[in-house]
């Protein structure tokens, strides 16, 4: 959660005796001071190497840590400090844990729930979707072509055009080298990423079985069956009640993470080593950003 938390920048001091604080031996190297707690690059680098992530968001990962630390200890959520990172996000876990405890999903008003399917409505709505399955002869040559109109001829005339579609399973008839692929595919919209010709093919279809004719794409010549159609629908606020319910309480959770990071940043309790940050930006060997 922590890392998913996206803030502006901090206010910066340079009036703070940097020098002072390494020579008593607190922190080695250090680069930002959070209060009464000094950050030093090595941790910086150890979370950055960790993590896959570039120095500019392992320093503020660390700051929004310590900022968090601090106001759970404010909060009565006290926990012996000795150094240990381990300390300070138990101390982050449990102040975060009162957090859910005010906003659960059951907490979510009937109102809130109307509003927000009002916003998403858009989203509830599941257009027409169709179920297909083909048999492909992979190749695009004459005698390719030749057998995927034999096999359209089988599916037509089948009473049950899935005898055909297991006859082929295997592969081609004995005594054909050419490769035939049979493959039931799921239901699909029109956005879904299948060939143009394909998607075109079975969306054009008036009703369920075989096409009258075959499509070919990039993979060959492609017999296929409309095995259903399923209509459009939109989906009810009670038929979307739970996964709301969740998401409204994970986005006020992380709403009130934000606002509390925020509030103590203002506050000035954050203080830049500028030498220190800008030997710690100019070290090779670091991770570049993930991806």
């Amino acid at each position: 959660m922590l890392g998913a938390v996206i803030l502006a920048g901090c206010e910066r001091d340079s009036d703070y005796d940097f020098a002072s604080q390494a020579a008593s031996g607190e922190v080695a190297r250090p680069v930002a001071r959070v209060g009464g707690r000094s950050i030093g690059s090595a941790e910086v680098e150890d979370l950055a190497a960790a993590e896959a992530i570039d120095i500019e968001d392992a320093l503020q990962r660390l700051i929004d840590q310590e900022l968090l630390a601090q106001e759970a200890e404010r909060l009565g959520f006290t926990v012996d400090r000795d150094g240990e990172r381990t300390i300070e996000r138990l101390m982050v876990r449990a102040m975060l844990h009162e957090m859910e405890k005010e906003n659960t999903p059951e907490s979510i008003s009937e109102k809130e729930l109307r509003e927000d399917y009002a916003v998403y409505e858009d989203k509830f709505r599941i257009p027409e979707r169709r179920r297909t399955w083909h048999i492909l002869v992979k190749d695009k040559g004459d005698e390719a072509e030749a057998l995927a109109a034999s096999i359209l001829r089988e599916l037509q005339r089948a009473q049950d055009p899935h005898t055909v579609f297991e006859r082929y399973a295997d592969g081609a008839p004995q005594g054909n080298e050419l490769e035939v692929l049979a493959e039931e595919l799921p239901p699909v919209t029109e956005k879904a990423g299948l060939e143009k010709s394909y998607k075109d093919a079975i969306f054009a279809a008036k009703s369920t079985g075989p096409l009258k004719s075959l499509v070919e794409t990039s993979y060959g010549w492609h017999a296929i069956v409309v095995a259903e159609i399923l209509p459009a629908e939109q989906l009810s606020m009670s038929d979307v009640e739970e996964a709301s319910r969740l998401r409204i309480s994970q986005g006020k959770r992380t709403a009130m993470l934000v606002k509390t990071v925020q509030a103590l940043k203002a506050e000035g309790l954050i203080r830049y080593d500028e030498g220190g940050v800008e030997r710690l930006l100019s070290r090779s060997g670091l991770p570049k950003r993930a991806d």
